[in-house]
């Protein structure tokens, strides 16, 4: 694997240079127009780690932000490290790999608050392993990327995705694609039990990718003994005193962990919206039958398009059970991205979350089919909250707003700037790679002339 990826940064090394600038220029741009609360939280977090160990888990943010002021002298009680207030009260709820990720790169990089470089510092390693993610997507894509018109527009759209997420968001999706698309690699190099136990340590960094889990069972079903091992990562800090009742609370999506319903793909709003107008009671609800309106249309689109998933009867004719499991994989993969009208809680980048199980599909009229897919989904997330509108307005979306404390011509303006810096580090790259070849074409007439390069 280390082979394939030192080959891939090779063949790639220009891209990923100009992909790194354009990194670059957006982290500081991005610190100034957005309140990275995810990363800010990870980065208390991380340095509480080295004081209270796994223990951290039991004690929410404001608790947590308070004490590492009054009493260890840190800078995290400004209202910028802790959740909002409608999640008050919530404890930590990420999972054991991600913490000690967080953890050391606070130990190498010590210092905190805004007023330091420790949060663009994070932002740095996560521009980091964002870029070996497109190295092991180019990897796992090979030709495709290519000769396939929707490899180039999936990693393409990859390419913002992870940048947002890394860059401007701080969060922990581009650890866990790395863990995953790993994972991947070295199961496509048939090393799999060292592919069962990294996906394990993406699922306990964040757990969708066990999704994966299903189709890398049926390829090799010993292997998933790697997997459990691998959650030892999760297990020994519970003999450490740490409890996960917000980390379960949180996956399990319930409003127990927070009151807003933030999914307008979620069907229940059709019969539960919580009533932010009439009262400030949450349990409050009323019928809003518009909010069926993505489902039923998600619904349609699936019923038309499932069956190109589905294999023949004449194909299973003669097959074991095992290989008629099998030949369920392509429609297994089709009907995951249905996992998000189920929860409660599903922010925006969510939709993204399972776009890399692109990878599996092993026709190319699949991959397209799945790419419309997900496609088709976001623009039901939009519709959803066109469909919401009185609810989201009334809570979810300025909620959300207060991410961007700048105003919106301040906040327009730092895009422009990204953009045109953008533009301006392509243009100049563009000079150099052109330069570099010019240079090259010369030496080599000048070597099939014959003649002596000094």
């Amino acid at each position: 694997m280390l082979s394939a990826i030192s080959l891939s940064i090779y063949e790639h090394r220009k891209y990923l240079v100009l992909s790194l600038v354009i990194s670059m220029i957006a982290i500081p741009i991005a610190n100034t127009l957005v309140i990275q609360r995810d990363r800010n939280r990870n980065e208390m977090y991380g340095e509480a780690f080295w004081i209270y160990g796994f223990t951290i888990y039991n004690m929410n943010d404001t608790e947590l932000a308070y004490n590492l002021d009054t009493y260890f002298g840190f800078n995290f009680d400004d209202g910028l490290h802790t959740l909002p207030d409608y999640l008050g009260g919530v404890q930590y709820e990420y999972p054991v790999f991600g913490l000690i990720f967080f953890a050391i790169a606070t130990w190498m990089f010590p210092g905190s608050g805004t007023e330091s470089l420790q949060p663009m510092w994070l932002n740095f390693l996560l521009v980091l392993v964002f870029n070996l993610n497109l190295v092991l997507l180019t990897i796992l894509l090979g030709d495709k990327l290519r000769n396939a018109k929707w490899a180039r527009y999936f990693f393409g759209a990859y390419f913002i995705y992870g940048l947002t997420m890394a860059a401007a968001g701080g969060k922990l999706e581009p650890i866990v694609d790395c863990l995953l698309l790993i994972s991947l690699v070295l199961w496509k190099e048939n090393q799999h039990g060292k592919s069962m136990f990294t996906l394990g340590l993406s699922v306990q960094t964040k757990i969708y990718p066990l999704v994966v889990f299903p189709v890398l069972f049926l390829g090799n079903p010993l292997s998933s003994i790697w997997l459990l091992a691998s959650l030892i990562v999760t297990i020994v800090p519970i003999f450490f005193g740490a409890r996960f009742e917000s980390l379960v609370s949180h996956l399990l999506n319930t409003s127990s962990y927070s009151s807003f319903i933030v999914n307008p793909l979620w069907p229940g709003l059709a019969v539960e919206t919580p009533d932010m107008y009439g009262s400030v009671d949450p349990s409050v609800m009323y019928m809003w039958p518009p909010a069926l309106i993505p489902l039923i249309i998600y619904l349609g689109f699936m019923l038309l398009t499932i069956k190109n998933y589905l294999p023949e009867r004449a194909e299973l004719a003669g097959k074991s059970n095992y290989e008629k499991l099998v030949s369920l994989i392509p429609s297994y993969l089709y009907l995951i991205p249905s996992i998000l009208f189920v929860f409660r809680w599903i922010m925006p980048w969510y939709l993204f979350w399972f776009a890399p199980m692109i990878v599996l599909f092993k026709e190319n009229k699949h991959a397209v089919g799945y790419l419309r897919q997900i496609t088709l989904v976001g623009l039901l997330y939009l519709l959803g909250i066109a469909a919401n509108w009185p609810y989201f307005i009334a809570g979810p979306l300025p909620a959300f707003m207060e991410h961007f404390p700048a105003s919106a011509s301040e906040t327009i303006g730092g895009i422009i700037l990204l953009v045109i810096s953008t533009c301006i580090a392509y243009f100049f790259w563009k000079l150099e790679i052109e330069r570099r070849e010019k240079k090259a074409l010369v030496l080599r007439e000048a070597e099939m002339r014959g003649e002596l390069i000094i």
